[in-house]
């Protein structure tokens, strides 16, 4: 069941459609995005080889791996008629990759092997990574990097070359294969592959072999805390991810998609579910509206949208917008939280990420990602004239004519923040006196609803007349006058 603050707001978006003047019945197309349930557990930016032939098998392990908990394996019984392995995307300017000439390219990876056939005498029983940069279609360089087969087995060992690309066409395709030859035999597992050049123009993604297909991540700080992809809760399905940090370090986690397309000036509900244990509490850590504030001791969600081609730039618009779980309580079982927003004029596509920002302790498991295209089908008018909510933060402080007004029985009041604070809502009647309170405590910087029903203190539903209903924040106040007819 999700928790109160989450379906009030759940109701204060849907009172945002109102607004433009029409009566909404939802219409949501696909999620966008791709794998949101964590349940296709293949390795992301890499590509099976001749899987399966002769009994090879070509497996996304976790028995072990160099440095996080996975790895990618090639088991080989017996020769085959091709070599068998993995085989990567082209990384030359995928995203903010920007592969060029006149680099020498620093080739690395680490490898493991158990019963592999010993003194190979030609190629074909050779295993290793081979590294092939083009530029239209011409090859311009590549290496194959051999792992040690003087003995049948070996533990995780390090191997390097280097590669130089000579001035001229920048590479427009950088290929990367960990295979075992056809006449290779045995147990290898690849981990950690590189291709990083100085100065820096690109590296492999999921090198590591840690993200499923559709995700990528990111730690940063002096320990960089820990994910992992477990099966020992979830949602739906099997799988979740989860993230934990339990030191005071400035350590970042983050699990996010990668961009898919998306419309400009259109509306997006963004929304997952969350589960928590042990986390950081502050009776102001409410859950939040779409805001740009980072705040380093909460853990929620960050989305974008990305400007095209979102496939080989990162170009943000408008930059980091977050949203943060309720933080009051050290532990929930599993919570949707959603917002909805309305994609800039320069968006082409969309990405979303769970994340502990740079002080939150505790364990959150995420699952359910979701991205959807929201739309209003009109099936009626109602109160026209009444103001629009972009999704934006504020500038300023605000109190908005209640909607609608007249109203029977209830009405939203709305009010922006430009700083987060302790907000107090009151509504009087003609002679001054308080009839209900309706909001008192810690506030998020952002655009916020509340609903009035009619009613007083007691829960009796007031005469008909004129009220007046008074925000209080940081020092300001705002009174605005609204009529109950009946």
């Amino acid at each position: 069941m999700l928790k109160k603050a989450f379906s009030v707001r759940w109701r204060l978006f849907i009172g945002a459609f109102f607004l433009l003047g029409i009566m909404p019945i939802w219409a949501q197309d696909g999620n966008l995005i791709v794998n949101p349930s964590i349940e296709v557990m293949e390795p992301n930016f890499w590509n099976k080889w001749n899987d399966g032939e002769g009994g090879a098998q070509l497996i996304w392990a976790d028995d072990t791996s160099h440095s996080w908990y996975r790895s990618f394996k090639v088991v080989k019984p017996s020769a085959t008629t091709n070599p068998v392995g993995w085989v990567s995307v082209n990384n030359a300017d995928l995203y903010w990759n920007n592969a060029a000439a006149d680099r020498l390219y620093n080739l690395s990876f680490w490898a493991k092997t158990e019963g592999v056939n010993t003194d190979p005498s030609t190629d074909d029983g050779k295993i290793g990574v081979r590294y092939e940069f083009f530029a239209g279609g011409t090859l311009l360089g590549e290496q194959f990097i051999s792992v040690d087969q003087t003995v049948s087995s070996t533990s995780w060992t390090k191997y390097t070359g280097g590669l130089l690309i000579p001035a001229g066409d920048d590479p427009d395709s950088v290929v990367i294969t960990a295979y075992m030859g056809k006449d290779a035999t045995g147990t290898v597992w690849f981990d950690d592959i590189g291709a990083g050049s100085d100065p820096w123009s690109m590296w492999p993604f999921n090198s590591d072999a840690e993200t499923p297909v559709g995700w990528l991540y990111w730690t940063a700080g002096p320990d960089k805390g820990q994910f992992f992809i477990t099966d020992e809760t979830a949602h739906t399905g099997k799988y979740s991810v989860l993230l934990q940090d339990f030191d005071n370090d400035a350590d970042e986690l983050v699990w996010y998609s990668e961009p898919w397309p998306a419309k400009p000036n259109t509306w997006y509900k963004v929304s997952g579910w969350v589960k928590w244990d042990s986390v950081n509490t502050d009776p102001k850590f409410l859950p939040s509206n779409v805001t740009p504030v980072r705040d380093n001791n909460r853990i929620g969600w960050t989305f974008f949208f990305h400007r095209d081609p979102i496939k080989k730039q990162w170009s943000l618009t408008p930059g980091d917008l977050f949203f943060y779980i309720s933080q009051q309580d050290s532990a929930s079982d599993w919570t949707q939280y959603a917002v909805i927003y309305k994609s800039p004029e320069d968006a082409d596509g969309v990405s979303l990420r769970a994340r502990f920002t740079s002080f939150p302790t505790g364990k959150a498991w995420f699952d359910d990602f979701s991205v959807r295209e929201v739309t209003a089908v009109v099936t009626g008018i109602e109160d026209e004239g009444a103001p629009v909510f972009t999704g934006q933060l504020p500038d300023a402080y605000d109190l908005i004519q209640n909607f609608p007004n007249p109203f029977n029985p209830g009405t939203t009041i709305r009010y922006t923040l430009q700083k987060s604070g302790d907000v107090e809502i009151t509504i009087f009647n003609v002679l001054g006196q308080p009839v209900k309170t309706l909001v008192r405590g810690y506030k998020t910087a952002g655009t916020h609803d509340v609903y009035w029903n009619g009613t007083n203190e007691q829960g009796a539903l007031v005469p008909s007349g004129v009220y007046f209903y008074r925000l209080r924040t940081n020092g300001l106040t705002i009174t605005k006058r609204m009529v109950l007819s009946k």
